[in-house]
């Protein structure tokens, strides 16, 4: 009989973390190195995401100190650009398709037009300084979006990694999954034997899936009484 192990850390074609049902567990020193990995990514984008922070403010400055945008038109235009950026980072999904950036793309231009807009003709800010204010309120939408979603991925990626040995709820999970499931229990006794006595987050969550993908199809019905 074919037997489907759970699963093993690998990289997806953008290379971040994935987890597949058919190779045997990631050693421990495979997992530290991930850890290491994903770490040093987490301090790279946060240093990009404050450099970037950093050239947007410099404009918005600039713009505020030469008189071409008011302090009030200073704070429309970072908010407005601060929450749609938030907003494309949670709700982008892990792999971007062309459809992703496409839309990325039109959201920032129409962000950038309706700051401008708003600035001009409900505030009375001046030309340049709306324009240009929009031009930078696009540039947040599109950097603040992406690398936004990278830093969410990186950090799901190290929760992934994360031992459930402290986690008691997820403990009891593991070891009914494995008490209902052979294949599971294989795979355990598999990390046992390469001195990993704990699993991690993500070795759970690929399990429950596992679980729930192979669940009998009559489970969540009542058993029937005989006559």
């Amino acid at each position: 009989m074919t037997v489907n192990l759970p699963p093993r850390v690998k990289k997806t074609a953008n290379g971040m973390l994935s987890f597949d049902l058919t190779e045997e567990p990631p050693t421990m020193q495979e997992i530290r190195a991930e850890q290491q990995l994903l770490q040093a990514e987490k301090k790279r984008l946060i240093i990009n995401s404050c450099l970037s922070d950093g050239l947007h403010a410099v404009v918005f400055l600039a713009l505020y100190l030469s008189d071409q945008l008011s302090g009030y038109g200073l704070l429309v235009a970072l908010a407005l650009a601060t929450v749609i950026a938030l907003t494309l980072a949670a709700v982008t999904r892990r792999d971007l398709r062309l459809s992703d950036r496409i839309a990325i793309a039109a959201i920032a231009i129409g962000s950038a037009a309706a700051v401008s807009v708003i600035l001009f003709s409900l505030m009375a800010e001046t030309v340049i300084g709306s324009l240009i204010a929009g031009l930078a309120a696009g540039s947040i939408v599109v950097t603040g979006a992406i690398l936004g979603r990278k830093i969410k991925q990186v950090m799901v990626g190290l929760e992934e990694l994360r031992s459930i040995a402290e986690d008691d709820y997820a403990v009891q999970e593991v070891t009914g999954i494995c008490r209902l499931y052979p294949e599971m229990e294989e795979y355990r006794q598999q990390a046992l034997q390469i001195l990993r006595p704990n699993l991690t987050y993500g070795e759970l969550w690929a399990m429950q899936k596992w679980a729930a993908h192979h669940q009998p199809a009559n489970s969540g019905k009542p058993p029937t009484d005989a006559a």
